[in-house]
């Protein structure tokens, strides 16, 4: 069962406030997807991962928080096309200005998460040209932020797993299939196999969504205990293995 509660949030740039629906408690159960995106009922709670000022536009997990040079970054016309882009859906805008400040503000990490989370709502709301171009952009973040020491996954072989299937869900399959000939020799099993699945939808150009189970042989997730929820959980990261 997931539960919400109304909190009005000043924001941290222009002291406005907004009213929002903050996620209380949540549960999961079932395999997620090859990309770490939740089974229900957390799959359908992505409306409280990210906040949206109604006044100034700012983004991000809490706007009680301003991320370092934010002010200046929401007053750019990249920042303020993307808030409003017509490809996209009011969500995904918000992830994608998200990820504008976090870059701007060199976390590359949470910025590659901004842009996986904005692919999601593109895939909810079937638009797949925007779900593809946002796993382009999170493929190249992720990128960015390795090259930095930014880890977007705390788990070994996690970022690996994740670009892959980032490339590939976006078509660039050339490129998929070098991520997983230059993976760390040291990756755990468990990430081979799951690579090894990804290889095989390689072959196929094969862009659609898969669970782990799928990769697994039918293995099966376990369930995630209800619980409270203190912030967002906007870096999932890790599979649950």
């Amino acid at each position: 069962m997931t539960t919400f509660f109304e909190r009005d949030t000043r924001c941290a740039l222009c002291g406005s406030v907004t009213r929002f629906s903050i996620i209380g408690s949540t549960n999961s159960f079932g395999s997620v997807d090859l990309d770490t995106r939740p089974p229900e009922m957390r799959r359908s709670t992505m409306n409280g991962w990210v906040q949206r000022c109604k006044a100034c536009g700012y983004c991000a997990s809490v706007i009680s928080e301003a991320i370092k040079g934010a002010d200046a970054v929401i007053k750019t016309a990249e920042y303020r096309e993307q808030l409003c882009a017509a490809a996209y859906p009011t969500l995904a805008n918000s992830f994608l200005c998200k990820g504008i400040t976090d870059h701007a503000a060199r976390d590359f990490a949470s910025a590659t998460w901004a842009l996986v989370h904005a692919a999601w709502a593109c895939d909810d709301a079937k638009l797949l040209e925007s779900a593809a171009k946002c796993r382009k952009k999170a493929a190249d973040m992720l990128l960015i932020a390795e090259s930095h020491d930014q880890r977007v996954s705390g788990q070994d072989g996690g970022a690996t797993a994740l670009l892959v299937d980032l490339l590939r869900r976006s078509g660039q399959f050339v490129a998929a299939r070098r991520a997983i000939v230059e993976r760390p020799a040291d990756v755990p099993a468990i990430i081979t196999q799951v690579l090894t699945f990804q290889s095989k939808l390689i072959e196929k150009n094969d862009t659609a969504a898969y669970v782990i189970s799928d990769a697994l042989g039918g293995v099966k997730s376990s369930p995630v205990t209800p619980g409270p929820i203190q912030r967002p959980r906007t870096n999932p990261g890790d599979l649950p293995f």
